[in-house]
């Protein structure tokens, strides 16, 4: 992973959608947000139903496993 904190390596993927979609649940545009729900959020886009609209890339699933697994910097 050739940037894993969460400013530059994981939130850009993030849409605008996806941080209203995802509202009720959690704020997906906060890093103290997504890191206490990493878990759940990977586990959905492992299993393609996150985003609701289509499934992230392989390589974008990979890379947030990797910045859970670098032990998730900011």
């Amino acid at each position: 992973m050739s940037d894993p904190s969460f400013e530059r390596g994981i939130l850009p993927h993030f849409r605008d959608e996806d941080v209203e979609s995802m509202s009720f649940a959690f704020d997906l545009s906060s890093y103290d947000e997504v890191r206490e729900h990493a878990q759940d959020i990977y586990s959905r886009l492992a299993e393609g139903t996150m985003p609701c609209d289509a499934p992230w890339p392989e390589e974008d699933v990979q890379r947030f496993r990797e910045w859970m697994d670098a032990g998730m910097p900011g």
